[in-house]
């Protein structure tokens, strides 16, 4: 039992890490790993992922903002719609089926990937991000809405979704985005989060110590982002989306990739 703590705390300390480090909450960790390898259901695997999303958020939305690196202003004009969203999706979980649970988590996944690599970073030097012009609002608000809905049925936190709309569609450096992503997912995880946990899909004592580790490792991230270039988080981030891509399209689909979890897992 205590080796399974220390195994869950040191995946949420993963998670956390890297989902303060590129915005994405760990969820994009948390969801395969926990549905996948350790055959949890797809959605107590949402669930418990939404709680450690607000915990990656708590331990690094803070920092980011003393540093300013967070864009207050545009984080509180799209978490109007991005909250709407999360509350529609929660809603709309029981009637999906885990296959297409999985299948979409792929295809959001794979084509966040394809965004980032389209877009090379702009004003993003050793210095830090230079200033800025966001754009296309009325866009934002949209994509924000269904990054909610995306949020709430995937868990998580909307972050692969809103990181590429900032940094692409917005003109947002991609620092400042992931910074601001973090803002956002908090808040959008807590207003789906308790639908999950009143039908009963929140497994507290696997929960519990994932979100420790989780909080730990936003601290971790926040401090590594200060460390590595933003072209490097890029790739990062690129590498983790298609290969979590695949894993969960080949499960949607039952069969077996090359290091991912058996067929029908």
């Amino acid at each position: 039992m205590e080796a399974a703590i220390v195994i869950l705390f040191l995946l949420g300390l993963f998670a956390g890490t890297f989902g303060a480090l590129v915005g994405l909450g760990g969820g994009i960790i948390l969801v395969p790993v926990l549905s996948l390898w350790l055959d949890v259901p797809i959605t107590q695997a949402v669930g418990i992922s939404l709680v450690c999303v607000i915990a990656t958020s708590s331990g690094a939305a803070a920092v980011y903002v003393q540093r300013r690196l967070t864009d207050m202003r545009l984080g509180m004009v799209l978490e109007l719609a991005s909250s709407a969203g999360a509350i529609t999706g929660a809603l709309l979980v029981p009637f999906l089926s885990p296959a297409l649970v999985k299948g979409l988590f792929g295809v959001f996944l794979l084509y966040s990937a394809v965004l980032m690599v389209r877009k090379r970073a702009e004003g993003e030097g050793a210095s830090g991000p230079q200033d800025y012009q966001v754009r296309n609002y009325p866009l934002g608000l949209g994509v924000s809405y269904a990054a909610g809905n995306v949020s709430a049925i995937l868990g998580i936190g909307g972050g692969p979704i809103k990181v590429p709309l900032m940094n692409v569609f917005m003109g947002v450096p991609l620092r400042v985005a992931a910074a601001t992503s973090n803002f956002l997912m908090g808040v959008t995880a807590a207003a789906s989060a308790f639908l999950y946990y009143s039908r009963g899909d929140v497994y507290v004592a696997l929960a519990a110590p994932l979100a420790v580790g989780v909080f730990a490792g936003a601290f971790l991230g926040t401090w590594l982002s200060r460390r590595l270039h933003g072209r490097w988080i890029r790739l990062i981030l690129v590498l983790v989306l298609i290969y979590l891509s695949a894993m969960m399209l080949s499960a949607a689909l039952g069969f077996a990739l090359p290091g991912g979890p058996k067929a029908g897992a």
